[in-house]
């Protein structure tokens, strides 16, 4: 399962929780049938299951069948809230996730291996990809549409344009 966010607060009288979701991206929200609770403290993601959702403020509602009123609910508050990882994988022509691409090889149109896609940062503008060299550096390469040329899944590799200059100073 895969950690997007965490039980805020209760809302309302019914039991219905308040999820902050950390992307602010629920479009796999409709889809999801369980989700996981865990507390901070522990390492047991106990399951729920889905009977409702909808779209709020930064996140969603979510009402889980196990949780018959607000006082079940309020017990559950600050919970971390996980989601099956099968819904974190966009269909073809969708935006994808990032966690979709971790592990790709980073190439530049001439097809040269830059790197590996280890993992994800943000500069509160966009998203980072942080890529590992082969001499063991680490580079954060702006992900935006103008550098981005194809993203391969059948190769696994994420071909970018990057401008003259920009990875070879990252990588300095």
């Amino acid at each position: 399962m895969k950690l997007v966010g965490k039980i805020r607060e209760a809302h309302g009288l019914k039991g219905d929780l308040y999820v902050l979701v950390f992307s602010g991206e629920i479009a796999w929200a409709k889809r999801m049938k369980t989700f996981g609770l865990k507390a901070k403290d522990s390492d047991e993601i106990k399951t729920f299951t889905v009977e409702r959702t909808k779209p709020f403020k930064k996140g969603l509602i979510v009402k889980a069948a196990e949780v018959a009123d607000r006082t079940a609910a309020e017990g559950l508050e600050h919970m971390e809230f996980f989601i099956d990882d099968e819904l974190m994988v966009s269909k073809p022509g969708e935006t994808i996730f990032l966690s979709e691409i971790k592990n790709f090889k980073l190439k530049n149109p001439e097809q040269t291996v830059l790197g590996e896609i280890v993992g994800f940062s943000s500069n509160g503008v966009q998203d980072l990809l942080v890529v590992e060299t082969a001499d063991g550096k680490t580079a954060e390469v702006p992900f935006v549409d103008a550098f981005i040329k194809k993203i391969d899944f059948k190769h696994q590799a994420v071909v970018m344009d990057l401008p003259e200059g920009l990875f070879d100073i990252e990588n300095a």
